[in-house]
């Protein structure tokens, strides 16, 4: 659960991220192209992802403890995407494949 609130809000931060006029950015991959031309569409299903993480974690861990790891998450995730996105690092099968090997550590930690 916590794997896919996480990836929720690294999205979110990713979508706002590409409306931006102020950073630089890059048309690399064709979900960056489709949010950089719907800007409208991407600030508002950005804003959407993260406002579902953080009631989700509000949800799991109550009142201060989900705020509080929400903005951690975001403080974390928006130091990786400012840093990675400019230099095309930043891949969805990267994040693919990172989201599984998280879910399934997750998986057998729980059990």
């Amino acid at each position: 659960m916590y794997t896919l609130l996480a990836i929720c809000c690294f999205l979110g931060f990713f979508q706002q991220y590409n409306t931006s006029a102020k950073a630089r950015l890059s048309n690399v991959g064709g979900y960056q192209k489709w949010l950089q031309s719907n800007k409208r569409k991407a600030r508002y299903t950005g804003l959407l992802l993260m406002l579902l993480s953080l009631f989700g974690l509000i949800i799991a861990d109550g009142w201060m403890l989900g705020l509080f790891t929400f903005i951690l998450l975001l403080m974390a995730g928006a130091c990786y995407i400012i840093a990675l996105a400019p230099l095309g690092y930043v891949k969805l099968k990267h994040i693919m494949l990172i989201t599984v090997l998280s879910l399934l550590i997750e998986l057998i930690v729980l059990k």
